[in-house]
């Protein structure tokens, strides 16, 4: 069973309910996890194994912590960039896995008429997509450059808004009831994400860690700026610049 906690914590109860079961309940939870979030997992048994094989799954993307109360475990679990990040570069690159990850459990929720599910699933990607394209567009391109008129960063500047306005297509689709192309446009815009991430991490990106790495204190606050702004810091700045 699980429940909110308290805000960005994810409490997981998986006593009494076995690995078959226990496993997939945990992957789902954190395949979902955002940078400054954590689950606190309880189990009646060592949980090493269980976490290992999620971590596997989910390609060494989360770390975790692990202490023994009299036989009932309890597991901090967080994203593993996070707690690891070299830079602001690191940082983008995690989000859009978990953004990628999220969207693609949009799409199969659709895809099995989940409609309930999908609308859930997609609401925390519009929001983190929203401050991920924020951070990226009026933050980092300005300090960090790489062509704003032509080159990388104008790419990513053009793909962002192509992103967003098929994002925006898939909310008012749920807002509006209108169920039957929700599959079809989903897939679009899950393929759009795929080949943007692909770009971005091998064209713009490299340009953005030679930049940032040159002056030291620099790299330090963006990177604390970014960890802040993706956790939802400026959320009332990112929904003026992108509404529902």
């Amino acid at each position: 069973m699980a429940a909110v906690a308290e805000p960005n914590t994810l409490s997981l109860d998986l006593r009494d309910i076995a690995d078959a079961k226990a496993g997939p309940m945990l992957f789902s939870a954190a395949q979902r996890l955002g940078l400054g979030q954590k689950i606190v997992l309880q189990i009646d048994r060592d949980p090493q194994s269980l976490l290992r094989a999620t971590a596997f799954q989910l390609r060494d993307a989360i770390s975790w912590s692990v202490s023994d109360a009299g036989g009932v475990w309890q597991a901090e679990v967080r994203p593993r960039k996070e707690a690891e990040a070299r830079d602001v570069v690191d940082l983008l690159t995690w989000d859009h896995y978990r953004l990628d990850r999220q969207f693609a459990d949009v799409l199969a929720a659709a895809n099995a008429n989940r409609v309930a599910e999908a609308e859930s699933i997609f609401q925390d990607y519009w929001i983190g997509l929203r401050r991920h394209v924020h951070m990226e567009n009026f933050i980092l391109g300005p300090v960090l450059g790489g062509g704003e008129k032509k080159g990388p960063l104008a790419d990513m500047l053009f793909e962002h808004d192509s992103i967003i306005q098929q994002s925006r297509l898939v909310d008012e689709t749920f807002l509006e009831k209108d169920y039957a192309m929700l599959p079809a446009i989903c897939a679009v815009l899950s393929g759009s994400l795929a080949k943007h991430e692909n770009r971005e991490e091998n064209t713009l990106f490299p340009i953005w860690q030679a930049a940032n790495n040159q002056d030291k204190l620099r790299a330090e606050e963006l990177l604390m700026q970014t960890k802040a702004l993706l956790g939802g810091a400026d959320d009332a700045i990112v929904k003026e610049r992108f509404p529902d």
